[in-house]
């Protein structure tokens, strides 16, 4: 198992839009909106990297998130 929290910049006015959204998708075991350098952070669960690597790649595909940077745990849960 793959943990990995991602911290995110979006659109001024996106944030609740995008976390109802990412929501929906059962990797997604934590995503909420904060104040400072950025906007979100999510934390997700996926079984390898591959599936890591898809799930960033296609939420990026998404014109209101800016940028991200993903962090990836080191030790189980």
């Amino acid at each position: 198992m793959v943990t990995a929290y991602l911290l995110m910049n979006v659109k001024t006015g996106a944030e609740t839009n995008i976390v109802d959204s990412l929501k929906k998708d059962k990797a997604v075991k934590d995503i909420t909106i904060v104040y400072g350098v950025y906007d979100l952070v999510m934390r997700l669960e996926v079984k390898t990297m591959n599936e890591l690597e898809s799930f960033i790649l296609n939420m990026r595909k998404n014109k209101d998130i800016e940028q991200t940077s993903t962090l990836i745990s080191t030790s189980g849960n």
